[in-house]
């Protein structure tokens, strides 16, 4: 017999982006918990949205310039970040029509080297 066990670990996160917020269950939220702000940004190359975790000691260094974050509310369950300036500029690399759908869901995966939260977009829609 040949048996394959399967892990919590091997849970993929996942991001929903609603007209308003970027949603994050709890699997992806779990890399935010102890982020003073995260930074968020579009691969030109491939259309992913990346998500990285920025702490109170970056910012206090200057390593990052503080007009480039964004504020993430972690609760028990789940992850949110608002702002509708953010997900105007989503939309206009996406193409995301919120009067044609409600919301949109992507698989996510932690880059462990870059410490940032990759959402597979991809330029396809709704690939969870």
């Amino acid at each position: 017999m040949k048996i394959e066990w399967f892990s919590h670990k091997d849970n993929l996160g996942a991001v929903t982006i609603y007209a308003n917020n970027i949603c994050l269950n709890k699997q992806a939220s779990n890399y935010f918990v102890d982020a003073y702000a995260v930074a968020i940004g579009v691969d030109s190359d491939t259309n992913n949205i990346v998500i990285k975790n920025v702490s109170q000691e970056e910012v206090d260094s200057l390593l990052v310039d503080k007009e480039s974050l964004n504020k993430i509310s972690i609760k028990s369950s789940y992850g949110r970040i608002t702002g509708k300036f953010l997900i105007d500029r989503i939309n206009e690399i996406l193409k995301l029509d919120f009067n044609k759908q409600v919301a949109y869901k992507y698989n996510a995966r932690w880059n462990t080297g870059s410490k940032m939260l990759i959402v597979e977009c991809g330029g396809k829609e709704d690939v969870v």
